[in-house]
């Protein structure tokens, strides 16, 4: 389970076949050379969408972007969740709509789920390294193993 926690990449059972540790040590330098390679690409610029239009019926809708608790896609489509709990859905990519807003103000919990950091208000400890995030309208977003290393990083440290 520990490993689990850490991200472990692999795992080796003595006595050490070589070729095993060559696969191991290829995985691990993949891994780094993968995430060096995010780390330089350009994120979200500057202006960052403040208002997103939301169609109901006859009339649209402008949500301000801070007002937003949570964006959950399912499917093609996004539901996004304000701090009111009302709920609006647009027909969106979550990648696209991510690159609009502040990374500084949206986390990514998992593959499907961005939240407004402000709206945090706890974290729970869940088993297998995962995390469960609990927003302030009461909303529990499910938090990924690898999302909640970043967690971690960016809320859980003084």
């Amino acid at each position: 389970m520990r490993a689990f926690e850490v991200n472990a990449v692999d795992y080796l059972l003595k006595p050490v076949d070589k070729s095993r540790l060559r696969e191991t040590l290829n995985r691990a330098q993949d891994r780094i050379e993968h995430a060096e390679i995010a780390a330089e690409q350009p994120t979200s610029v500057g202006p960052f969408l403040e208002r997103i239009p939301v169609r109901h019926r006859e009339e649209v809708v402008i949500v301000p972007v801070q007002q937003i608790a949570s964006i959950v896609a399912d499917g093609e489509l996004l539901n996004i969740t304000t701090m009111r709990n009302e709920r609006h859905t647009i027909t969106y990519r979550l990648k696209d709509l991510e690159r609009m807003l502040d990374p500084g103000k949206f986390i990514r919990l998992g593959r499907g789920t961005l939240a407004n950091v402000d709206q945090i208000g706890k974290v729970a400890v869940m088993p297998g390294g995962t995390h469960m995030a609990i927003l302030a309208n009461g909303q529990k977003l499910p938090v990924s193993r690898i999302q909640s290393r970043i967690l971690r990083e960016r809320l859980l440290k003084l």
